[in-house]
């Protein structure tokens, strides 16, 4: 890992993110060991049962209010939905950590489809472009709509505080 004090606090967006990658990439690391890439990706799904999101549009919004970058949705179709994560927070994990995962995203995205669609779903990282490499990250989320969750009670979706858009400074 280079210098991850170092590297995010030379960065303009770095302060405001130094906490978050103290723990994500130097703590929990060190505490979870070779677990951390499951246990992050289930801590991702209790997550998103405590936060149920209802659409991508809210999905993008918690995100960046959580900390985890500018979620976009590239593409879906009955089998996959494909997800790109980006910005500041992302960027600079890439820079800094050699073996930096994102299974915490990836378990969120999961839990969360499987609520919106009510069937079993998995989450991966897959390649992004190379272009993109050094500042996104993409998601599969992988459904299978004839694999329907028994007795599925979809939960009431999170009211999110959303930007206000409209005001003027």
């Amino acid at each position: 890992m280079k210098n991850l004090y170092q590297t995010v606090m030379n960065d303009p967006a770095g302060t405001a993110i130094l906490p978050q990658m103290i723990l994500r990439d130097a703590l929990i690391p060190e505490l979870l060991g070779e677990d951390k890439g499951a246990i992050e990706y289930w801590a991702g799904k209790s997550l998103a049962r405590r936060f149920p999101i209802g659409n991508p549009t809210d999905a993008a919004i918690f995100f960046n209010q959580a900390g985890f970058g500018t979620l976009t949705l590239e593409k879906q179709t009955a089998e996959m939905t494909k997800w790109q994560l980006s910005g500041d927070p992302v960027r600079l994990r890439l820079k800094t950590a050699g073996d930096t995962d994102f299974t915490l995203e990836a378990g969120f995205l999961a839990e969360m489809m499987a609520q919106q669609l009510g069937v079993v779903t998995e989450a991966e990282l897959i390649d992004t472009s190379r272009k993109l490499k050094d500042q996104a990250v993409t998601f599969a989320v992988y459904t299978d709509p004839d694999d329907i969750i028994p007795d599925y009670d979809a939960p009431e979706p999170l009211k999110l505080v959303k930007p206000d858009t409209d005001s003027t400074d």
